[in-house]
């Protein structure tokens, strides 16, 4: 018993690190520059960032730009920032727009962040209206042909569909709320289209100032910098894929490129996917990464919500009994083939 309390005792005065075997890590960067003195927090919620209600916080970034945060598995929220009180303009500032990051049951997920320095804005002003107006960027000059996403509530994380959204023309906007609070997002997808996962080049934001808060007769500047993904910041050599990968084939076992893997959580297969691959590859390839244990539900498409039409390529991947993929900590990876056709 005395030395069960020892070894008890001495594994108490272990650092964390070595205790700890999950969390996040990456690199912090501002327009392609490795950026060094960045703190990445993690939230159980969005709602909990404007709370400034923090689950932990890692040390600064290295001189190399490179974080390590500790967490136990779970779903988080992450922003990386340079600052410790309320963010303003000059700072640094990122919202990670992948959440929730799942931290797995071993081992770190990489999670990058492509910074934006806060700019300045001007004070809300009367008007007989209420409202927003502003511009959307890229790296301080107005984005043309860009999307803004209204959103009243957090539960969805973003994804589906938005309370409102407006077609940017040429970076400048200006919109009608009424009273209350508001999240924004920008999004610009090279392949255009209102609705899709973010791919390598497009892009995108999360507003640093959410929720907006929007009084009666008030006018609020919202100056959105967007950003583009790096695949600098999300590389990893040392990862092991997790998620579902195969080939989507037609009639005849032909090759399908241009359509979309969709895995959801029920058997149902509606409503929002919980993750959506790119377009196949020329060879009907698709990699779907999916960092969680569960059962998914897979199905192929050409389109992005809504019914399947006349005529669209679809088609579901079927499994005994209808119980879908299974991932596990010990299988976190699979290889299938799913059968596409012309939908009646």
């Amino acid at each position: 018993m005395r030395n069960l309390f020892i070894a008890v005792f001495f594994l108490l005065l272990l650092p964390s690190t070595l205790l700890a075997a999950t969390g996040v890590k990456g690199r912090v960067a501002w327009r392609g520059q490795l950026i060094p003195g960045v703190q990445v927090r993690a939230y159980t919620a969005i709602d909990m960032i404007a709370a400034g209600k923090v689950f932990a916080i890692s040390d600064f970034a290295a001189q190399d730009g490179t974080y390590t945060l500790e967490l136990p598995p779970g779903r988080y929220y992450l922003t990386a920032r340079n600052d410790s009180g309320t963010p303003g303009p000059g700072d640094y500032f990122c919202y990670y727009s992948g959440a929730p990051v799942i931290v797995p049951q071993q081992g770190f997920r990489q999670v990058g962040f492509n910074l934006i320095q806060i700019p300045q804005t001007q004070h809300d002003k009367e008007s007989r209206r209420s409202g927003i107006w502003g511009e959307i960027r890229y790296q301080g000059q107005p984005l043309e042909r860009t999307y803004l996403y209204v959103y009243k509530k957090t539960e969805s994380d973003f994804k589906g569909p938005a309370w409102f959204i407006q077609p940017v023309e040429k970076g400048s906007f200006r919109m009608s709320l009424p009273p209350g609070d508001y999240w924004l997002l920008a999004r610009k997808r090279l392949k255009g289209g209102q609705y899709g996962p973010i791919e390598i080049g497009d892009y995108f934001n999360y507003y640093y100032g959410n929720p907006v808060h929007i009084e009666k007769n008030r006018l609020t500047q919202v100056k959105l910098e967007t950003i583009t993904r790096l695949s600098m910041l999300e590389d990893d050599p040392d990862a092991v894929f997790s998620g579902i990968g195969g080939r989507v084939v037609g009639p005849q076992g032909a090759a399908v490129s241009g359509v979309r893997v969709f895995a959801y959580r029920s058997s149902t297969m509606t409503g929002t996917p919980a993750y959506i691959s790119p377009v196949t590859s020329p060879d009907g390839s698709f990699v779907l990464p999916i960092p969680e244990m569960g059962n998914f539900w897979l199905l192929a498409r050409q389109a992005i919500g809504g019914p399947a039409v006349t005529g669209e390529l679809y088609g579901k991947f079927q499994t005994p009994d209808n119980r879908g993929l299974q991932l596990t900590a010990t299988r976190m990876s699979k290889e299938v083939q799913i059968n596409v056709s012309a939908h009646p």
